[in-house]
């Protein structure tokens, strides 16, 4: 263990997860990613992050029992709604119960450090109305922890940051995104058609950025306290983002039939009290073209 009280990083193998420890790397450097942070994953292994430096050993999730202190958490690991499908309801239930309980035994027996969480977009449903378990899993699963950590800010301060829609390096499966759907169209040099016949809004979020102000936000932690914050960089439609990801690859404009009849599909929140922290803390966000550049870019080299 380092000298000194590590950073914590869990979910280490996922998007979030290894976006974090490459922007680690980018604005502190090889020595430090390894020497004052321990990550963590479902299983001890090497993450790679694409770093000239070799990959970072991540220790198996179990570990975490033996962690004794900690200068902060970023706690990041959680099954995605998708994986619903490949482990089945009950296990997907029990494994990310399991998740949120070793973290919060964790926090329990090393009080006063910071945290800072992801949580989803979708956990906001919660705020207007109840959903059933089985329904939505993931939703729910999603405003349990938060609950968790609104209780722990009690004694510490406790971030929690809803994510709606993201982009940037380390994508898992772009296929089932939009946006990954998009961006292979537009590398494959193909017109984008988009298959949705209603008016859909989504918020994005650069996690690159987003991690960065995780960092500042350790560096200076305030006090205890719980906050919640929608990580919004932008809003866009789907029509939208696929104008401007045709503009940028020089392609002819999308295909689309938009019935204005049928209901909107709005997943999005206000952009205005994430730009405010990144302000705080002197983060300039990359502008959305670049943030296409650098996901199309990954996906280019990682599903060549």
């Amino acid at each position: 263990m380092p000298a000194r009280a590590p950073l914590i990083i869990t979910g280490a193998s996922g998007w979030f997860g290894r976006t974090a420890l490459y922007e680690y790397e980018q604005q502190f450097g090889p020595e430090a990613l390894r020497k004052d942070v321990i990550a963590f994953a479902n299983s001890s292994r090497l993450v790679d992050i694409g770093s000239p430096y070799g990959p970072v050993q991540a220790m198996g999730f179990d570990e975490l029992d033996g962690i004794e202190r900690a200068a902060g958490l970023i706690h990041l690991a959680f099954l995605t709604r998708e994986q619903v499908r490949s482990v089945g309801m009950d296990r997907y239930i029990e494994q990310n119960r399991a998740i949120t309980a070793r973290v919060a035994d964790f926090i329990g027996r090393n009080p006063g450090f910071p945290i800072i969480t992801t949580s989803s977009g979708a956990a906001a449903v919660f705020d207007i109305e109840m959903v059933d378990l089985t329904n939505n899993p993931y939703a729910a699963l999603k405003q349990e922890e938060e609950q968790l950590w609104r209780q722990s800010g009690a004694e510490r301060m406790a971030l929690v940051f809803r994510v709606y829609a993201a982009l940037g390096r380390f994508m898992k499966d772009p296929t089932i995104f939009a946006l990954g759907d998009f961006l292979n169209s537009a590398l494959a040099g193909k017109r984008i058609t988009i298959r949705s016949e209603r008016v859909v809004l989504r918020s994005y979020v650069h996690v690159g950025t987003m991690m960065r102000l995780f960092f500042a936000i350790l560096a200076e932690p305030g006090e205890a306290g719980f906050r919640q914050v929608d990580a919004v960089l932008d809003n866009f439609s789907l029509v939208q983002l696929a104008e401007e990801i045709s503009r940028l690859w020089g392609l002819q404009v999308p295909i689309y039939r938009i019935d204005p009849t049928l209901p909107a599909d709005y997943y999005r929140a206000d952009s205005r009290p994430f730009l405010e922290l990144l302000r705080q803390h002197a983060i300039k966000a990359p502008v959305f073209s670049e943030q296409l550049r650098e996901t199309a870019h990954d996906i280019a080299n990682r599903y060549k």
